[in-house]
């Protein structure tokens, strides 16, 4: 019997062994669940954090994108106002340039016709008819040239102001805005942002019919001189030679038919309006892309094909 207690007591005692050792080990196999239930926690709550900044970074993306297309539509529009810019500057300068050999030539003519009226000596026998004709011819020459050089340093000093308020600030402001809101709101059928106060818009509607004006006052004035040195000619030497004074009223003559031919020949085509560009651009497709305007007809149509 004691035998059996005792190895019933070694029994209990190695069970209980056991069991305590078993119970240690669930104890430590939850607590490495537990552990591992955390770090799961831990895990997704990262994977989360990512996922947000993930989600951020694309928001940043986006923003950076639209950031940077509204930035390419404005240097977009800022290269397009620069152009316009230059554009107005030549504009202007070529019509300076114009105005101001005009007005030149036409004080000159005048200075000239002037110092003839005031040192030719008129010889008492001549014929009053001959005369009348160069008094009437010298008149014409300084009333059409004054008249001429007038016009063109008024129309001069309207275009140099009007020049530089069409590209000022607020133009550029405007045309800027005007830009960006056909960039934002744009739909297929749109038209483009065109600056419309133009120096060319302006010598088209103010200054084109006065230049003309003022361009036949110097031809005629020209014609005029011209036709007066036959005067002058026959009046200083039909006294003392006929046949010089035929001889100089013939080649001058000569000299005004040619005149004539090239005032035909040249003077139309510089009274000509450049009114084509303007044309174009007004008629230009309106289904054509942004900022395609300063584009002619058959270029818009070529990269509309090739879209």
């Amino acid at each position: 019997m004691d035998a059996i207690a005792k190895a019933q007591a070694v029994m209990t005692a190695w069970d209980a062994s056991m069991s305590q050792a078993r119970r240690e080990e669930e104890r430590a196999w939850h607590l490495r669940l537990t552990d591992c239930h955390d770090e799961d926690v831990e895990y997704m709550q990262s994977e989360a954090q990512h996922l947000l900044e993930l989600s951020t970074l694309r928001d940043l993306k986006d923003k950076w994108r639209e950031e940077d297309m509204e930035q390419r539509n404005l240097e977009n529009a800022r290269a397009l106002w620069l152009r316009f810019v230059e554009r107005n500057r030549r504009d202007v300068e070529e019509k300076s340039d114009q105005l101001k050999a005009i007005s030149n030539l036409a004080a000159l003519f005048c200075g000239f016709a002037t110092v003839t009226l005031t040192q030719f000596i008129v010889e008492p026998d001549n014929s009053w008819v001959v005369l009348g004709i160069y008094g009437v011819l010298t008149a014409l020459v300084e009333g059409l040239m004054v008249i001429s050089m007038v016009t063109c340093t008024l129309i001069l000093g309207s275009i140099v102001k009007m020049g530089r308020l069409y590209v000022n600030e607020v133009a550029e402001e405007e045309f800027m805005f005007q830009c960006r809101d056909f960039c934002l709101n744009f739909q297929l059928g749109n038209r483009p942002p065109c600056p419309k106060r133009t120096l060319e818009a302006f010598w088209e509607l103010r200054c084109e019919k006065s230049w003309q004006r003022a361009f036949l006052c110097f031809s005629f004035g020209v014609s005029a001189f011209v036709c007066s040195l036959i005067v002058v000619g026959w009046v200083k030497f039909a006294s003392k030679s006929v046949v010089t004074a035929g001889l100089f009223t013939f080649i001058s003559c000569v000299s005004v038919v040619i005149w004539m031919a090239i005032q035909y020949s040249w003077g139309s085509y510089t009274r000509k309006r450049r009114a084509g560009r303007d044309q174009s651009i007004r008629s230009g497709n309106p289904d054509g892309l942004p900022f395609d305007w300063y584009l002619a007809p058959d270029f818009r149509q070529s990269n509309l094909t090739t879209l």
